[in-house]
């Protein structure tokens, strides 16, 4: 009898799961040119049974813990729901659907909510806390009662089921990732045209399929840098300055102009390019691993959305690793916790020898509204200069700013006001080196544009400044002149500038 109440919940679950991909099918929040090149009714059944078998997952997994079929079914439907609100609230504020890679977020939201929640509107805010609270009380609920007032073993056979269904979904998945059927039906790393072919909740689980299969692809080595025969190594300062950004192109030119003094002057020397970074408002990880580690997001695949989440298979690619030979101190600083990411055990793995970022080292630094101020940073970055200039052998210092990131409660004018004080490190650094003497290279760019709901949304450009500024024998260098480049091409830049300084 209960194995055919658990078969008629998960149809119930199943058709549900139908209907909410239906919703995101024939009301998309994409192009609407695209959708109607690209939607298929024929599309959308074709991915029911991938549908079919993530409500089996989740349905069993819920089954297993809570120990009863109801709750655990309506509470798969709960979530199914809220992936769907979730993802159009994450559209309307990054310009991008939920994905399977949102799942490495929750630690961090965990640990720092206010990162976060503050990017949500005010009314969605309370629904999503709420549903978010309905789940965890009806977890701990059900639990308690099996726990202190169910005295048969009928909790724990339902929990052995579940745990069965949800093996059983999972083993039906992989199997069919491994046919190569994924791969058919969502041959390239489009979550838009997913989403709009299949549904919200089948593009997730098939982009996660997707993910796995492409994992097990092994990207292009790159080699080390020559050791050369320079007396002195270069000084070499990569600084990734969070939500950096042109306000003249983001429209804030009325409240800006000519705020940013010392871009305006790299301009005027022709070392400002274009880095086609692919986030939009968040997604650091993107523009920094493609400065790290020099492969494009089209030979990634799906790894791409979050290419830290296998960044460890290929260490010796990095750029710390890779300038080794020439730089014996090769610093890594970001004034924040340093596991968003994991970086904390990747940065020491890809080359780092030394790790600048825990709460000691910026313990007593000044904070700028509720981050550490780019001026302390530029402080630190400062000392570290003095000490590289010191030593014969080559430095390789890289930052990663915080004091940009958002939620900007004071809207564009509090963004702003943190630009200018990015702007103002760009030139205490360029200051620095330039009375040091030494050869060094200096590499400034925004990881993403803002998120500023009102005055800068979704959609359009997404570029932002870079400058490659050389000191002594790097003064040289060809200037940029406005070229656009990736962030895998930027790390290949600074590679082919160091290697001809070095021959």
């Amino acid at each position: 009898m209960n194995n055919i109440k658990i078969f008629y919940l998960l149809l119930i679950v199943y058709f549900t799961f139908e209907f909410l991909d239906l919703k995101v099918y024939f009301f998309p929040r994409v192009n609407k040119d695209a959708v109607k090149c690209i939607r298929s009714m024929a599309g959308f059944f074709q991915a029911s049974i991938f549908r079919f078998f993530m409500a089996f997952m989740m349905f069993g997994a819920l089954l297993f813990l809570v120990g009863h079929p109801g709750p655990a079914a309506v509470l798969t439907i709960l979530i199914g729901v809220l992936l769907v609100f979730g993802s159009g609230l994450k559209r309307n504020v990054l310009g991008e659907p939920l994905m399977f890679s949102d799942v490495a977020v929750i630690g961090a939201f965990v640990r720092h909510p206010r990162f976060y929640i503050g990017a949500i509107p005010p009314f969605a805010r309370v629904l999503v806390l709420a549903g978010l609270a309905l789940l965890g009380l009806s977890f701990v609920g059900l639990l308690l009662n099996d726990l202190f007032y169910s005295r048969s073993g009928h909790g724990l056979v339902l929990r052995i089921e579940g745990l069965g269904l949800f093996a059983m979904g999972y083993v039906c998945l992989n199997g069919l990732g491994q046919t190569g059927l994924a791969r058919k039906i969502l041959p390239v790393a489009d979550l838009d045209a997913g989403e709009v072919r299949y549904g919200l909740l089948a593009t997730i689980v098939l982009s996660w399929l997707r993910w796995k299969d492409d994992c097990r692809h092994k990207l292009q080595n790159w080699p080390q840098v020559p050791a050369g025969r320079l007396d002195q190594g270069p000084v070499i300062i990569v600084i990734q300055s969070e939500s950096f950004a042109d306000s003249r192109e983001l429209g804030l030119e009325d409240e800006s102009a000519c705020s940013l003094p010392n871009l305006l002057q790299a301009e005027r020397e022709g070392v400002v390019g274009r880095l086609q970074v692919s986030g939009f408002g968040a997604y650091t990880m993107r523009t920094e691993y493609g400065v790290l580690f020099g492969h494009e997001e089209k030979e990634l695949g799906f790894r791409r959305f979050d290419p830290y989440l296998t960044a460890g298979k290929q260490t010796d690619d990095a750029l710390a690793a890779r300038l080794a030979p020439i730089c014996e101190g090769r610093i890594f600083l970001h004034p924040h916790d340093l596991r968003f990411y994991g970086r904390d055990a990747l940065m020491p793995a890809v080359g780092f020898n030394l790790l600048i970022g825990t709460e000691e080292d910026f313990a007593d630094a000044a904070h700028c509204g509720v981050h550490v101020a780019d001026r302390a940073v530029g402080d630190r970055i400062l000392a570290l200069i003095d000490d590289a200039v010191a030593k014969p052998s080559g430095t390789f210092i890289c930052t990663v700013t915080i004091e940009n990131h958002g939620p900007w409660s004071g809207g564009a004018a509090d963004y702003l006001h943190h630009l200018r004080n990015g702007d103002e490190l760009l030139g205490r650094v360029a200051s620095a080196l330039e009375q040091t003497g030494r050869d060094a290279l200096l590499v400034f760019y925004g990881d993403h544009r803002p998120s500023l709901p009102g005055a800068v949304m979704p959609g359009g450009a997404r570029h932002t400044p870079v400058i490659i500024q050389g000191f002594g024998a790097f003064h040289a260098i060809a200037r940029l002149n406005g070229e656009a480049m990736t962030p895998a091409g930027l790390h290949h830049r600074i590679i082919s500038l160091i290697t001809q300084q070095m021959k």
